[in-house]
């Protein structure tokens, strides 16, 4: 009987671990909406929700990375780069390209683009065996340097007013691009969770020998990975792209810090083969909502990097916590 009761004690205890972030997500919200004013709104909580978009698409990019037991720094670049370049071939301005390319044109090169640089990033990493930080540092520096050399440091906007659709169509009062990443959402946790692929990259996280000895094609399925992660980042930068209305080449900057810390606190595990993106989407809204309760109370953002900066370190503690008791 002991021994019964202490194993639902620890499961309850890792039931609570595994959704903690959404626990933190609820008492934030409830402390927030009852001491801010303006808090409390549903115009507010759209707006959560609308700020969240391109630091959670990025995010769901990252989580299977990392899951995979790998890491890609360029995700924020790529995005800089999608955004700049396809406000280069749409736009009109004196910085453009002049091809004043079909939106939806642009944002097929850019998911191209996103993909090569996706293949570049597994090619070094998988073919040559180096670690995953250093090559996708190398690309984070390239990438954001090809972005600034494109309008030679100018900014490109007079886009098409069929760009703005997906920032401008409003269902529910809530842009398109919202539904766009909830789509995501839904999409690649299903793929993670239900589907071979993302099985695959689990078992690659967590033990790569143990993959190789069950078969599994592990070069593949890391390949997949990167150059999904790439795709995902340039149909970011373009949304960004839509948003804005134009893009510069410094458009993303500081998005990593911003990924890395959704990911992490969404309990994504540092040390690959477990997190949900369950967890991700509520780490996302937890800084959206930070973000927005120091908006409103005029704090400086300096402070904002440090409580995002503790709940961080916590998060890397909860996640040593969590993996003593799988």
């Amino acid at each position: 009987m002991e021994a019964l009761a202490a194993q639902r004690a620890n499961r309850i205890f890792r039931g609570i671990l595994n959704n903690i972030v959404w626990i933190i997500l609820v008492l934030c919200v409830i402390a927030f909406s009852s001491t801010i004013d303006g808090f409390f709104s549903i115009r507010n909580y759209i707006n959560i929700i609308y700020h969240s978009v391109f630091i959670g698409l990025l995010a769901i990019a990252e989580s299977y990375c990392l899951i995979s037991g790998n890491l890609d720094l360029s995700v924020e670049s790529m995005a800089g780069f999608g955004a700049i370049f396809s406000a280069w071939l749409c736009g009109t301005s004196p910085f453009a390209s002049g091809l004043s390319l079909n939106p939806f044109i642009g944002l097929f090169i850019v998911m191209s683009i996103g993909a090569l640089v996706g293949l570049f990033n597994g090619f070094f990493i998988i073919r040559f065996k180096i670690h995953s930080f250093l090559v996708t540092l190398s690309t984070y520096i390239i990438v954001r340097g090809i972005a600034v050399l494109l309008t030679g440091g100018k900014g490109v906007s007079q886009l098409p007013s069929s760009f703005r659709f997906v920032d401008s169509f409003r269902f529910l009062n809530m842009p398109l691009m919202v539904y766009v990443m909830i789509i995501f959402y839904l999409f690649f946790y299903f793929v993670l969770e239900n589907n071979r692929f993302g099985k695959h990259i689990f078992i690659i996280g967590g033990n790569i020998n143990a993959a190789y000895n069950f078969g599994i094609n592990v070069n593949k399925v890391l390949f997949r990975v990167f150059v999904l992660s790439g795709i995902i980042s340039g149909i970011t930068g373009w949304l960004m792209t839509a948003r804005a209305n134009g893009a510069t080449p410094a458009i993303a900057s500081g998005f990593l810090f911003e990924v890395l810390a959704a990911v992490v606190i969404g309990g994504v595990s540092l040390a690959g083969g477990a997190g949900s993106l369950v967890g991700v989407f509520a780490g996302v809204l937890l800084l959206s909502s930070i973000h927005s309760a120091l908006n409103i109370l005029a704090i400086s953002p300096f402070i904002t990097d440090i409580v995002r900066g503790g709940l961080v370190l916590v998060a890397v503690i909860l996640d040593s916590v969590k993996r003593l008791f799988r």
